[in-house]
């Protein structure tokens, strides 16, 4: 039952991860903009100046996603070129002391890392570290001015996008725009004028909230919450026929010692009432071992980068655990009450003779 109930867990748990899943720090405010034909088209440099004046912006940064190698590893990590006073803006749970934000500011070359990765990589503030980009092929040569803790993600690196430029060789191309609005009201509106401001233009743009863009981004994954849902659905059946054919043939077995119940002055009621409280301690003891199960299983694969961009963290949060739990008592009940209610409607010498 626990084995089953961590499986339906896992999958309703990233079924709801899929559906919505978390936008930590300060995106509840962020807009990305990008290229209206492909992710893959870049968007002119200056477009920036026009989104800044649009009124409702409280800040703008280019943006562009970096895959980076560092030494001779071949694990990917991806590292963010944008301005560093929007990237603090944005990432807000990052705690990281005012002289190191000061220093990451003031100098075009620095890194900020979070401090799993100091610590995995043994860095140290003022090391110069090379990280490799296949996908760009060129080297960059940073220096590690800041590092970050946080409590929700410390999956990401960032540093300054002019230095990108400038090691591009300034081609004043953006891979997207990091749009913050003043407030939740304006995000609908900045939406539309922004698209708007460069409509028919050579670069047309699609400006969406950042929680959409990530969804899009699953959805390129395929289907993957009608598997998830077949698969639940699936499980939840199988789940019904084993616990149905355990507790089916406990009762069976225990026919004689339930009629001794019933000579010994218990009443029907009361031993289908026994029964059935034996079934739901099982079904929801079960269900809570899977969920602590599932959970604890989350918790160690938390942060781990799925396609290497995304990191993942999904979590056995209170719905899911309710839905389960509906779930294992339903199961239960469902397993037990027929079985339980043939075995109290046979007379009392029927089922003393019982041999099941």
């Amino acid at each position: 039952m626990a084995i089953s109930i961590c499986l339906l867990a896992s999958f309703c748990a990233t079924y709801r991860y899929m559906q919505a899943p978390p936008t930590p720090g300060g995106f509840g405010l962020l807009l990305m903009v990008v290229s209206r034909t492909s992710l893959r088209e870049s968007l002119p440099l200056h477009y920036a100046q026009r989104i800044a004046r649009v009124p409702g912006v409280a800040a703008v940064t280019p943006v562009n996603m970096v895959d980076a190698l560092y030494g001779g590893e071949d694990k990917v990590f991806f590292a963010l070129a944008c301005d560093p006073d929007t990237i603090f803006q944005v990432q807000n749970d990052w705690r990281m002391p005012e002289d190191q934000r000061r220093a990451v500011r003031e100098e075009k070359v620095a890194l900020v890392c979070s401090r799993s990765a100091a610590k995995k990589h043994g860095w140290k503030l003022g090391d110069r570290i090379q990280l490799r980009s296949s996908g760009y092929n060129i080297t960059l040569d940073l220096v590690l001015r800041g590092i970050y803790t946080s409590a929700e993600d410390e999956s990401l690196m960032a540093f300054h996008w002019d230095y990108l430029n400038e090691v591009l060789g300034r081609p004043n191309k953006v891979g997207a725009f990091w749009v913050m609005a003043r407030s939740a009201e304006d995000v609908p509106r900045l939406m539309q004028v922004i698209d708007g401001e460069f409509r028919n233009s050579d670069a047309e743009t699609r400006t969406q909230p950042m929680k959409q863009f990530v969804l899009d981004l699953l959805s390129m994954l395929g289907n993957i919450k009608l598997i998830l849902l077949g698969i639940s659905a699936a499980v939840v059946f199988a789940v019904l026929l084993i616990v149905s054919n355990s507790m089916g043939m406990s009762i069976r077995e225990r026919t004689a010692e339930l009629a001794v119940m019933r000579a010994l002055g218990f009443r029907t009621r009361q031993v289908l009432g026994m029964l059935t409280a034996e079934s739901l301690a099982i079904g929801i003891s079960g269900a809570a071992l899977g969920c602590l199960a599932a959970a604890i299983l989350f918790a160690l694969a938390s942060g781990y980068q799925m396609s290497g961009a995304m990191p993942l963290h999904i979590q056995i949060d209170a719905p899911t655990v309710g839905v389960v739990l509906i779930v294992a008592v339903v199961i239960s009940l469902a397993s037990t009450l027929l079985p339980a209610y043939h075995a109290s409607r046979l007379s009392i010498a029927q089922a003393l003779r019982f041999v099941g």
